[in-house]
């Protein structure tokens, strides 16, 4: 053999030592043999920092499961990284987990356009990835092998809402206000097609963007058109000025909201519970906020956040960190990324506790939970609705 050619021998073994190399790091990045370190980004400060209710109430469920002995001789290390509800603050919050602190999975996300931001860094890097809050259904769809949506996305919540608005007793006339990205659409579209389904189509639809602090043209259209139920595809600060707006210029209408509020914070936002006696959202749980099935995961939040409100918000993630959790039992101790991503896939019909519908993961559909419920005000407490005027618990 001639010195070039052992040369260029060597160069490529060496090649494929340094290609193989960080695949076999990858498999088991961020484990060590007492600990499984779990990445929580979330918009914990700015103007959506109510959303980070929602990694807070997931912080608090692994530290919880480190209290009762972790997972097979492991225990949780969660690194919370803020990203104010910013696309590119999110994509470095990424980086950061991913490859400065070298996290084994991420769990978290609130903000739909965030979480769509930064799917293509964590796509190329194959770090498994569980969405336990934010809605877009392009973040899970179409399946990525280490991508899981742990909460319905916004078709399921959008047919959530269609139908609880065709429940009320003589609704022909429905308006629609929404912002006009991805995340808006992904609830309102999908409202909009069932409505079509029972021969109704919006009468108006009207467009506030994010970061206005003015309602009053649209508020002023909806006055003069009078309809039956409005449906709003707003952020919380967003849907807090439309409310506020509309008992300003006296229109009282239902108004049928999106995952993206809560009762408690948009109640909070407004001051007054008159603004919001007629204010409806998709509501995640078993029970209400403050009811008897919830009591244990809030006192779990509580426990670790003593100077947390419980809101709609609180628990949302820890659904799916519950199923989490059980893959990872499943797996067992000789645990790999790969061992992981293969056992979420097992999940089929896994009652959380925690959440009205039950979590089903597959290779091919990664949208897990297919089930959501309404919540108003009734008599001035939260109350969870099967259908208009119809409570799902007696």
């Amino acid at each position: 053999m001639t010195l070039r050619a052992l040369f260029n021998s060597s160069l490529a073994a060496l090649a494929a030592v340094l290609l193989a190399s960080p695949a076999s790091a990858a498999d088991t990045t961020g484990i060590t043999d007492t600990t499984i370190k779990i990445g929580i980004p979330g918009p914990f400060t700015g103007n959506a920092s109510s959303y980070s209710k929602a990694e807070i109430g997931l912080d608090a469920y692994y530290k919880w499961i480190n209290d009762q002995g972790g997972i097979h001789g492991r225990k949780f290390e969660t690194i919370l990284e803020d990203y104010a509800c910013a696309e590119a603050k999110g994509i470095a919050a990424a980086k950061k987990l991913i490859y400065q602190d070298k996290v084994f999975m991420l769990h978290g996300n609130s903000c739909s356009a965030v979480a769509m931001a930064m799917k293509p860094t964590i796509v190329e890097a194959g770090v498994p990835w569980v969405v336990a809050h934010a809605v877009n259904d392009k973040i899970s769809s179409p399946p990525t092998k280490n991508i899981f949506h742990g909460v319905p996305v916004g078709g399921t919540y959008g047919l959530a809402m269609a139908k609880f608005v065709m429940s009320k007793p003589g609704t022909k006339t429905v308006a629609i206000i929404q912002h006009s990205n991805d995340w808006a659409n992904s609830y309102c579209k999908p409202a909009k097609e069932y409505m079509a389904s029972k021969g109704i189509k919006p009468a108006i639809e009207t467009t506030l963007e994010r970061g206005q602090t003015d309602a009053t043209p649209q508020v002023l259209q909806i006055r003069q058109l009078k309809p039956d139920f409005v449906i709003a595809c707003l952020y919380e600060a967003e849907t807090a000025i439309f409310l506020n707006d509309m008992r300003k210029y006296n229109v009282s209408v239902p108004v049928m909201g999106t995952a993206g509020t809560d009762l408690e914070n948009t109640l909070k936002r407004v001051g007054d519970l008159e603004t919001v006696k007629n204010y409806f959202v998709p509501h995640n749980y078993v029970d209400n906020t403050e009811g008897p099935r919830m009591k244990k995961w809030n006192d779990i939040i509580l426990k670790y956040y003593p100077k947390e409100t419980i809101t709609g918000f609180s628990a949302i993630s820890m659904g799916s960190a519950v199923a989490v959790v059980e893959a990872l039992k499943r797996v067992g101790r000789d645990l790999t990324r790969e061992k992981f991503l293969a056992e979420m896939d097992k999940t089929k019909d896994f009652d959380t506790g925690i959440l009205a519908g039950k979590i089903t993961w597959s290779a091919t559909d990664r949208d897990g939970v297919k089930e959501a419920a309404v919540a108003g005000f009734v008599n001035g407490k939260p109350t969870v609705l099967k259908s208009w005027g119809e409570p799902l618990f007696k």
